[in-house]
């Protein structure tokens, strides 16, 4: 009985320590994770705050206009009504819903986050820097509120590409790296939509884009430490 003692507190210890190696990994690649997606978002605020980024911003903008044609208008409007949030949050709730319903805690979680804290960071960033939008030709299509960062991206990024990552992650094969792509090309159209359609400058897009990471890897960061301060051994869940 002592010797069985002996060895169950032996690999209990072992495991522990195992364990703690492992959250020692994750925080240190998240926390790099994060230094370089905070840095790449500071920088362009920046940029965009002392109108560094303007001509290029412009050129870009023009370009799309005078280079693509005006059948894409309606596919382009299409896209573009995904990113909205009478479209988003419905498809967020039946999601997490789903998730729950097969157990998925953490990615229920996960999704609920990257999602609505990204949105609640886009929004609070607008209303700071209160960028106006541009008006370098008429589309015939308007939008609301302020510029930057595009909340469009951030939802493109923070939702349907989160989505897809998490499905994927269950899947095998083929159909893990369809999922995967199709999330990656429908972040990138909804991106993209909203330059077409002249109302947001690439730097919006670019941000929006860097927003839900951002703020998924602040969540993740804290996420982790709090497991590291309540110990490897003990239930997380």
């Amino acid at each position: 009985m002592l010797r069985k003692e002996f060895r169950r507190k032996e690999i209990s210890r072992r495991l522990s320590r195992r364990l703690g190696f492992v959250l020692t990994v994750e925080l240190a690649a998240g926390l790099l994770l994060s230094i370089g997606v905070i840095a790449l978002f500071a920088e362009i605020v920046e940029e965009v705050v002392e109108g560094e980024s303007r001509r290029f911003d412009e050129a870009v903008l023009l370009w799309i206009n005078a280079h693509f044609p005006d059948w894409l208008d309606r596919p382009m409007l299409f896209f573009t009504a995904l990113g909205y949030y009478w479209v988003v949050f419905p498809l967020l709730g039946l999601a997490v819903y789903a998730f729950h319903r097969v157990g998925a805690r953490i990615s229920a979680a996960l999704l609920l986050i990257s999602t609505a804290g990204s949105l609640v960071l886009t929004i609070t960033l607008k209303s700071l820097l209160q960028r106006p939008r541009p008006e370098l030709f008429d589309s015939g299509y308007t939008a609301s509120l302020y510029s930057f960062p595009s909340a469009h991206a951030t939802v493109a990024v923070g939702f349907y590409g989160t989505l897809a990552l998490l499905l994927a992650w269950r899947l095998k094969g083929f159909w893990r790296w369809a999922v995967a792509a199709s999330g990656l090309l429908l972040t990138l159209l909804i991106g993209f939509s909203r330059l077409y359609l002249g109302v947001h400058y690439p730097t919006d897009v670019l941000a929006g884009f860097l927003a839900a990471p951002l703020w998924v890897s602040v969540v993740g960061i804290a996420y982790l430490l709090w497991r590291a301060l309540r110990g490897p051994g003990r239930n997380v869940e």
